[in-house]
């Protein structure tokens, strides 16, 4: 009788172990992420989008967003638009290149050319992604029409 009633207890305690290991996954959202521009007559789509965030000072820590789309076209593929805003508070709004609020970069053809005057929106954030458009000129090009979304950085 000990022997049944211990094995009922072991039983039962290694039921009650095992179910609690049983893990269930989280949702995730996905999202694809894009940047596409106009430049002159060219339509500049990327093959693949990576934001991040940098502190950019050691004493009063501000955080930097970097935006960069890598071009998809197969003749241009060191095309890329990075695009940058310099004091990044997780909200929406519109900064000014040309006052040092956001910049611009366009890299063609291993040129680069940094933006003179524009401006960078974030238009919408989630809690998976951003939203948001650019326009830029350079001395050379002018960078138009330029939308992202992207997954938080």
């Amino acid at each position: 009788m000990k022997k049944v009633f211990f094995s009922i207890v072991i039983l039962l305690s290694c039921c009650i172990m095992f179910s609690g290991c049983i893990k269930t996954s989280p949702t995730t959202f996905t999202i694809n992420p894009s940047m596409t521009a106009s430049i002159g007559n060219y339509n500049f789509i990327a093959s693949s989008v990576v934001p991040a965030t940098i502190n950019s000072q050691v004493n009063d820590t501000i955080t930097t967003l970097i935006i960069t789309g890598y071009s998809s076209d197969p003749d241009l593929p060191s095309d890329k638009i990075v695009i940058t805003v310099t004091a990044y508070k997780s909200v929406t709004g519109t900064w000014s290149i040309a006052q040092g609020q956001a910049s611009g970069t366009y890299y063609h053809s291993g040129g680069v050319y940094p933006a003179v005057g524009g401006v960078v929106s974030i238009s919408n954030i989630t809690s998976t992604n951003m939203v948001g458009y650019f326009s830029f000129n350079t001395t050379s090009y002018s960078v138009t029409n330029g939308s992202f979304n992207v997954g938080l950085p």
